[in-house]
């Protein structure tokens, strides 16, 4: 799971290398599957099964970010220092992704 700054694209070279594996585009099955939540509303926490996550530096410039809360619909403003806290207990790499 790539967690990007706002404006920011995941290059899916680096990507590659800061998972450490060969990566494809997950379907909305696959999603679902994986985290059981759907596409367009994936928090990056609570997910049925514990992926890889790769965070981008860029968001600790910003005060606070908004990231999805289960659904499409709903937001999780959070300190992105807090954040990277919560990623960091369990499977963060700090890296950043952008081109």
């Amino acid at each position: 799971m790539f967690i990007p700054a706002a404006g920011n694209r995941v290059n899916p070279s680096k990507a590659a290398v800061a998972a450490g594996e060969r990566l494809g585009r997950a379907d909305a099955t696959f999603v679902g599957t994986q985290t059981g939540f759907a596409i367009g509303g994936v928090a990056p926490v609570g997910h049925l099964s514990t992926p890889k996550a790769v965070f981008d530096s860029a968001l600790l410039k910003f005060d606070f970010v908004c990231a999805a809360a289960g659904t499409r619909y709903q937001v999780l403003p959070i300190h992105p220092q807090e954040l990277r806290k919560i990623l960091t207990r369990k499977y963060l790499v700090l890296f950043s992704i952008s081109t």
